[in-house]
């Protein structure tokens, strides 16, 4: 293997554990109740053709990440351009899922300690992460990818004695208007963050498929969701979801196995920061990589430390409360859409173009 390339399987259970970073213990959507699994599949079904596009992208320039592509594509000013909009939602993403975890860990586990020394020890793990490497990174999506999806299976499947199969229903209850909200919210948050990955495109391997990685990756996010989604619904029903900061943590704390197996809510812990450390450290890494091609450093490893505590800082500022953190979530799609969608269809655009202009250049 070349160095510093990842295999398939680690580029795609990073897709995954990215998607899930906070989504699964934050919940996907409650908006619509017992009705947010039709969101979720639209979501899904909306998303396929985003993630085709950005394996699109990475097919017409093969080994090149979105900042080499911009750079080849729109020269220096424009290409820089580009490069600084895709680092600044890069690291201020960084930011919001290190929010997400120090409020998460304060609320359920530890409400008594600051939150400054949570994201300090979050930040220096993933500063660690990202300084190794993609393969590094790689390596623990592997590692931790079964784990974190048979928490979720057990989860599922322990909670089925309490399941209330009623919470399911009625069907039809809320309007299209709340439909198409939910769907955005869901694709916005989290398929389309799935962008992030262009900046990582260079250490994908020639000869896999971008299609296959984000597609197969995507089918897996849509089973572990759904099976969330059920299992919160069945054991909270759609009004403590509503209520509840954190439902997945909330229904883990009811799940009871037996007399000696109770209170397994620390696995639901465990998911989230093996998840939000791989969407952590892919940010840092994809922040560190764009600010070197901005600067026209050559090695984006000594800017990861400077940044990671940028992120932190920024973290802290972000939100004075976890009411205006979960606000916030209605606004994202809105903020977000522009680097998730319209950054992506203007360079796939201008590589098609590009492609094409080349190709007429070649038979002349």
């Amino acid at each position: 293997m070349k160095k510093g390339k990842v295999t398939f399987n680690q580029v795609m259970f990073s897709i995954v554990l990215f998607n899930f970073g906070s989504s699964v213990v934050m919940g996907v959507s409650t908006s619509v109740g017992q009705e947010a699994w039709i969101p979720i599949l639209l979501a899904t079904l909306a998303a396929i053709p985003m993630f085709l596009i950005y394996g699109r992208i990475i097919t017409m320039f093969p080994e090149k990440d979105i900042f080499d592509i911009t750079d080849i594509l729109f020269g220096k000013i424009c290409g820089k351009i580009c490069i600084a909009l895709f680092t600044w939602y890069a690291i201020h993403l960084c930011a919001l899922v290190l929010r997400n975890f120090s409020e998460f860990t304060q609320i359920s586990a530890m409400p008594e300690t600051p939150q400054l020394p949570i994201m300090i020890l979050m930040i220096l793990t993933t500063i660690y992460m990202a300084r190794s490497g993609v393969r590094t990174l790689g390596k623990w999506s592997i590692a931790v990818f079964f784990f974190v999806v048979f928490v979720v299976l057990f989860t599922f499947v322990t909670s089925i004695p309490q399941a209330k199969v009623d919470d399911l229903l009625p069907i039809g209850e809320h309007t299209g208007a709340q439909f198409a909200e939910s769907t955005f919210q869901i694709f916005s948050f989290p398929y389309a963050e799935t962008v992030i990955f262009l900046g990582l495109a260079g250490s994908f391997k020639k000869n896999d498929s971008p299609y296959k990685l984000f597609l197969y990756a995507l089918a897996i996010i849509l089973v572990v969701f759904l099976l969330v989604f059920f299992r919160n619904l069945t054991l909270l029903g759609p009004t403590m979801m509503r209520a509840n900061y954190f439902p997945s943590y909330v229904t883990a704390r009811i799940i009871g196995i037996s007399d000696f197996l109770a209170r397994i809510e620390s696995t639901i812990s465990s998911n989230f920061l093996f998840a939000g450390i791989v969407k952590i450290t892919v940010c840092l890494l994809v922040a560190s990589k764009g600010l070197a091609s901005l600067f026209g450093l050559k090695d984006y490893r000594i800017l990861v430390l400077p940044l990671g505590m940028f992120a932190m800082a920024l973290c802290c500022i972000l939100y004075k409360n976890t009411m205006e953190m979960f606000a916030f979530l209605k606004y994202y799609p809105y903020y977000a859409f522009p680097f998730q969608v319209i950054l992506p269809l203007f360079i796939w655009g201008c590589g098609e173009l590009y492609l094409r202009r080349q190709k007429q250049e070649r038979n002349i």
